[in-house]
């Protein structure tokens, strides 16, 4: 994985979950920006990692294929993150 930026802020709803928003910077790759849904008891380590998977997959181009790998198990709400490409003007 290559090294990056990461730059976090959080809002907390009504529902008690937290809103994650997380902006992802590197030189020799693209920018990235995206939203996470997250539980209050949720680590920052968790929230990390779940957003480094993500970016894992975004590299490798198989972010549209993760059910391949176990079609038994269907992701959940939770493992979902909206993450869009950053275009600087």
């Amino acid at each position: 994985m290559r090294q990056y930026k990461l730059k976090l802020t959080s809002k907390r709803l009504r529902s008690g979950k937290c809103q994650i928003k997380f902006f992802v910077s590197s030189t020799e790759s693209q920018q990235y920006y995206g939203y996470l849904l997250a539980e209050s008891g949720t680590t920052l380590k968790e929230v990390v990692s779940k957003i480094e998977n993500r970016l894992r997959s975004e590299e490798c181009g198989d972010e549209f294929h993760q059910h391949l790998y176990n079609l038994a198990q269907k992701p959940t709400r939770e493992d979902r993150i909206l993450m869009f490409n950053y275009f600087s003007s």
